[in-house]
Parts: C-alpha cells; structure tokens; sequence
C-alpha cells in the first residue's frame, strides 16, 4: 500500500481520520493525500466560475496549513487535492479514489454505520469505487493492526472472497479470522462450510488463514462480541455480500449497539 486517499471536510470526526492516516502511513511507508468537494449547486449560474475559484481558494489554503502540519508532525508525504463541481460528492470521491490503494474516511458513530449500508455519502462512495474503504470512527486512536476478523456467511459460497483481503494481510502484516456467523448448527451447513474453508485454504495457500463458526440468532451482537472479546483491530465486511451487511446492520441491531462503532470497518470489494 503506497498512496491512501483521506476525503476532509475539517470536521473533528476528518481530523481524527486525518491522524489515524497519517500514523497508517508512517507504519506501511505509504503517502497521503488529503482531498475537499466544493459544492457549487447553491450558485447562481453567472457566479459559478467566480465562486468556483474562491471556494477552492479559500479550502486550498487551509489544506496546506494542514498537510504541512502532518508532515511536520508525522514525517511523512502529504499532498492535497480541492475541487468544486457540480458533480455528485460521492462520485467524485470514488473516481478520484482510482490509482490509490485505500480510501480512508471517518465516521460519527453507530447511526453512521447503519447510514453507510443504506444510502449514505460513504455507502456510495464504496459502492462506486474499486478502491477498499477504511471507516474510522470519531474517538479511535491508532493502534497497529495486529488482528482482523473478516466476517463472512460463506455457506454456500464457492470460497470466500479474498483478492483485496489478501492485499490487506500483506500490507499490514496482521493476522485474520475469517469469521461465520449462524443462528443454528445443521450438520449439512456443516460439511458445506468445511469444504468452503478448504477451497479458499488450498487458493490462498501464501497466507495463515483463521476460520471460525459463532452460533447466535443476534448476528449483530454476535460480531460485535466477537470482535471487542477477541480485541481485534479492524472488522472487514465484503461489499459483494451485501445480505449478510444487511442482517448485520439493520437498524434494530444498531438502536441496541450503540457501542459498535468504537472500532475500524474495511469494506473492500472482491
């Protein structure tokens, strides 16, 4: 991973994804590029242009003041990026994500995370780009990943999706549990999920995979238990099984789980 990709609108929430970052930047040798949508719908359409170039202006200064103080303070390469449009904000992002390794953004909480599966800026955004997205919420800190459990309903599946989670194992060197969640044991789920297991075992053979089963008719609980019990770093979720996303963030779950949010979700994409 060389080049992460941190959308901004200076909010406490970007800053903290800002520092997270750049301190995941200083660990992989990665640069960072700090990128802000203008939005120039409320303009009168003769003042476009003019406010076009003083609303970028304007951020263009402040993202200098800001990338200077994270090289200053973190001793790596960051560079920044501003345009106003009249595009989609999430299409933007999305295709200015291309080239880069990571899409990094920052979230509020446990509504956020329901919102990203269900139509929100940074639902779209994963939805519209190749690049994986790591969410990041307000109040967490860094910390090295040294541990990701990979939540996946893999019965039935041919073998568990793993070309941009493998990147993510090489990268930043962390262990993972492949993570499978049910609400009761059958014997035939059984056998067909061991054969999923040594399927994408025997494909990705470079790599020490970790597969476990939790039985819990409250899949969201059952995750977040796992994931806070086990102290894991980060919780990846693959966006091509957008069911089982579903079922783990409906909005039931999240009234109840108010404290899900206090660690990082990658959603990558194949």
């Amino acid at each position: 991973m060389k080049k992460i990709l941190c959308p901004t609108d200076f909010s406490e929430t970007a800053n903290n994804a800002i520092a997270y970052a750049a301190k995941l930047c200083q660990k992989l040798s990665a640069e960072l590029t700090l990128f802000n949508v203008q939005s120039v719908f409320s303009l009168p359409p003769d003042e476009v242009i003019k406010g076009s170039y003083l609303a970028t202006e304007l951020v263009r200064e402040k993202l200098d003041s800001l990338s200077y103080q994270v090289m200053e303070v973190y001793k790596i390469s960051c560079t920044y990026e501003v345009e106003a449009s009249n595009q989609n904000m999430e299409t933007l992002i999305a295709n200015r994500g291309i080239g880069y390794d990571l899409i990094l953004m920052g979230t509020n909480g446990a509504d956020d995370y329901y919102q990203f599966f269900f139509g929100s800026r940074s639902y779209e955004v994963a939805k519209k780009s190749s690049v994986p997205v790591l969410l990041v919420p307000t109040r967490y800190l860094y910390q090295d990943i040294a541990l990701s459990a990979y939540a996946f309903d893999y019965e039935g599946e041919l073998e568990v999706p793993m070309i941009q989670m493998t990147d993510w194992i090489t990268i930043t060197k962390s262990k993972v549990i492949v993570v499978q969640i049910k609400d009761h044991y059958t014997r035939e789920a059984e056998l067909s999920s061991k054969q999923v297991v040594e399927r994408t075992k025997l494909r990705n053979n470079s790599i020490d995979l970790l597969f476990d089963t939790v039985y819990s008719d409250d899949v969201g609980q059952a995750i977040h238990d796992y994931v806070t019990n086990s102290k894991v770093d980060v919780l990846a979720l693959c966006s091509i099984h957008h069911s089982f996303i579903t079922t783990l963030f409906q909005k039931s779950v999240i009234n109840k789980l108010t404290a899900t949010a206090d660690y990082p979700i990658l959603v990558f994409h194949k």
